[in-house]
């Protein structure tokens, strides 16, 4: 299955549907790098007024719902769509994609899984009377399925750091990539907060969008050493350590709070400091530079680092993480990528000549049956020939980590599994897997 980006037939699906996406509230985000980071941000933060019930309450007497879109899944499709953090019930996922597979069959519109997934979010928070719904773009931004949504309907956007990815869908320079993402600058949209570290360029391109709908453009502070964020609403705000790893994330984390400022600014929220802190605090993102006691089998695990880096700009940042933690150390890395990705922008900053690497795959990813692994042994021929001859193919995670089992704690290299996120996400499947095992066996032995 290709992907064919257009807002065509998502359009004539919630037609039918009764045009749920146009009662939601809507903070939209992309970029290429750190889109689903501002999202968990947001959200997670929006959520901390719960934590005053007096106060905080939605209009119809229930606590505040904050609908989250984000792709790809880490771990179950139902991962995707979440309120307040938790996934939509495996069962009203089902009856929810079934209505929509036999409307979009008998009307022969030929959605996307993608399309019938952010039309399933929409109804999902349609019915839930979500307060705010917090969209990740999945691909690009102008023709992504996510921009049905209209631009009144978009109290704020965010667009992150962009680099150069998926250039055969959005071009080959940053210029029109920019483009795209700024896409989803639609008209009615009157706010966007913009990662002031993005390339001169990108800034102009978003600013040009942006004066063309007469949108205001904040660009955050660009510099990664001042850990103070100026905002209208609470002044300066300290933060004396990010809750996710990377030093990139103070950038991201600069967008999400521009944004949640504005919200402050409008009288669509009502936050103290102490609420904005407790809420950026409690943000967690699994599955980018996450540091795990990864259980590979009953009982028995070994410390790794994740990260779902795919990308040039990904791993570089990755690679920066990797020094300032492990200094020049040799590093056994264990990766997977998904076909068509450009792997020297990819290992050129992370592999060398003393580093030993398995290379494997993953396997099929639910709902998006046109993913697949590049082939283990063609990754192995090309890093032999560029990076290092320490390389083995491997046909899965399981048999690595038997392997690496096999040496003794204290001679093992640090380990990082990168290069996809559906090989982090599967890592993590078997590590739950595993530990739920290891709960049930105790519970059965202690009754």
């Amino acid at each position: 299955m290709s992907i064919e980006l257009g807002l065509s037939r998502i359009t004539k699906l919630l037609s039918h549907l009764g045009n749920p996406h146009e009662s939601l509230k809507v903070l939209h985000v992309a970029g290429t790098n750190g889109k689903g980071s501002v999202c968990s941000y947001i959200s997670t933060i929006l959520q901390n007024q719960n934590q005053n019930q007096n106060l905080h309450i939605s209009q119809n007497g229930q606590f505040i719902k904050v609908g989250k879109f984000t792709t790809p899944h880490l771990i179950h499709l139902t991962d995707s769509i979440t309120i307040n953090n938790n996934p939509i019930p495996q069962y009203k996922f089902d009856s929810i994609k079934k209505s929509l597979i036999e409307i979009n069959n008998k009307y022969s519109i030929k959605c996307s899984e993608f399309e019938l997934l952010t039309c399933l979010a929409f109804l999902y928070f349609k019915e839930a009377h979500c307060n705010w719904c917090v969209l990740e773009v999945g691909l690009g931004g102008r023709l992504d399925a996510t921009n049905v949504i209209p631009g009144k309907n978009k109290l704020a956007c965010g667009i992150t750091k962009i680099s150069l990815d998926h250039e055969s869908f959005l071009g080959d320079t940053l210029t029109k990539i920019a483009y795209e993402k700024a896409g989803i600058i639609t008209p009615g949209v009157k706010f966007v907060s913009v990662d002031g570290t993005n390339d001169i360029n990108v800034l102009k391109t978003i600013e040009e969008q942006c004066n063309l709908m007469g949108c205001e453009m904040k660009i955050t502070d660009p510099y990664k050493d001042s850990n103070i964020i100026e905002t209208d609403s609470w002044g300066k705000i300290q933060i004396e350590k990010l809750p996710l790893n990377g030093e990139y994330q103070i950038f991201n984390l600069k967008v999400a709070i521009s944004i949640i400022d504005h919200l402050q600014k409008i009288n669509e929220i009502k936050l103290s400091k102490e609420d904005l802190l407790k809420g950026l605090y409690n943000t967690v993102w699994p599955g980018r530079l996450q540091n795990l006691d990864f259980t590979y089998e009953k009982g028995r695990s070994i410390h790794v680092l994740i990260d779902g880096a795919h990308n040039d700009s990904a791993a570089i940042e990755l690679s920066k993480y990797i020094r300032n933690t492990y200094g020049d150390n040799p590093i056994t890395y264990i990766i997977a990528v998904t076909e068509g990705k450009n792997i020297i922008h990819l290992f050129d900053p992370l592999l060398s000549v003393k580093d030993l690497v398995y290379v494997t795959k993953f396997g099929n990813v639910e709902g998006m049956p046109w993913i697949h692994a590049t082939d283990p042994e063609i990754l192995k021929q090309h890093i032999q020939s560029r990076y290092t001859s320490n390389v083995i193919a491997e046909p899965n995670i399981h048999s690595i980590f038997v392997k690496l089992a096999g040496i003794p704690e204290k001679d093992r290299q640090p380990i990082v599994i990168c290069g996809s996120l559906y090989l982090c996400g599967e890592l993590l499947r078997l590590h739950n897997n595993n530990n739920n095992n290891n709960n049930n066996n105790n519970n059965n032995n202690n009754q």
